[in-house]
């Protein structure tokens, strides 16, 4: 278990820039987050170095063949957050002048004070309030709070890089999607709008912000839908908790003390070099994939002799 801040202490100490019990300057605590961030992105498009697959359910609409994935916030389109007063231990955000036009249900909320927990999504919306699925965890000292919300597409889960795996889950059958098909095998498909009980087909098209999904053939009925996508590793927090597997807190501490050495005009160490290609080594070590076994149809391994046994298994074999 770790936060973003004992990773950048961590890579401080590396390269002899702060010391046990110094505080951290609230400027230099800001840049060097967004650079562990900027590192965290960088890793999460490299394969062997994402650990584990996220599982995402969700829910296939009768006839929709194209479905929008991400959830990106508003100021990442280009849009303001809004204002609005936060009270301590009230699931109510008061005094909203102006609600967002794009602002829906299930959009996930942010500000400015953190005083809304996190993964807080909206269950309201009234002409001057927002209702939220949590209750503040204080009254902010600067209120109103300037709160950010996402916009969720069709699949509000975070945009992902790559989709590896996915099923279609009906009557309690899951039935395979290959969700890996190229672009140019999905445009060979002479007629796309072809109807089906679910889909058997998908391309990704890892568009920004909204990543595109589109099916072939076109689901017949609302299904419920699996879809497997690399974890990302990006957008921590300083004082955000989370669980690392093994060797991932040594190789980001040593990672990104070789990142900041040019900020802080450290030179970089043959140890800083080292320790840092060795530690990512063994995460890609751990992370790399068994190449997978070639299945043939059993009917094409039978032996071409004949076979009495038929007589035992009455030829279903």
């Amino acid at each position: 278990m770790a936060t973003a801040l004992t990773l950048i202490k961590g890579a401080l100490r590396r390269i002899a820039s702060y010391q046990s019990g110094e505080t951290i300057a609230p400027a230099d605590e800001a840049d060097l987050l967004e650079t562990l961030n900027d590192l965290l992105d960088s890793w999460s498009l490299q394969k062997n170095l994402v650990f584990g697959s996220v599982e995402n359910v969700l829910q296939l609409n009768a006839q929709q063949a194209q479905y929008r994935i991400g959830n990106p916030t508003c100021t990442e389109l280009g849009e303001p957050p809004f204002t609005g007063l936060l009270t301590l231990n009230s699931p109510t955000i008061t005094n909203v002048t102006n609600i967002p036009a794009d602002l829906v249900v299930g959009a996930t909320l942010t500000d400015s004070a953190n005083v809304i927990p996190a993964g807080t999504t909206v269950i309201a919306i009234g002409t001057n309030f927002v209702t939220m699925s949590a209750n503040a965890t204080a009254t902010p000292a600067n209120n109103p709070d300037s709160i950010t919300y996402t916009v969720p597409g069709d699949f509000a889960i975070p945009r992902p890089n790559r989709i590896t795996h996915g099923f279609t889950r009906y009557a309690q059958l899951d039935f395979t999607i290959e969700v890996t098909m190229s672009q140019s095998r999905f445009l060979e498909i002479l007629y796309k709008a072809q109807p089906g009980p679910w889909p058997t087909v998908a391309w990704y098209n890892p568009q920004m912000p909204y990543g595109l999904i589109n099916f072939y053939q076109t689901p017949g009925n609302s299904a419920e839908l699996h879809l497997f996508t690399d974890t990302i590793l990006q957008n921590l927090t300083a004082t955000q908790t989370f669980i690392l597997p093994a060797g991932y807190s040594r190789a980001l501490k040593w990672c990104l003390a070789k990142e900041i050495c040019a900020e802080y005009g450290y030179p970089i160490s043959e140890a800083i070099k080292t320790h840092a290609a060795e530690s990512m080594s063994l995460i890609k070590a751990l992370n790399a994939l068994p190449a997978e076994k070639a299945q043939y149809d059993r009917a094409l391994r039978s032996h071409s002799r004949a076979n009495a046994g038929w007589i035992l298994s009455g030829g279903y074999e």
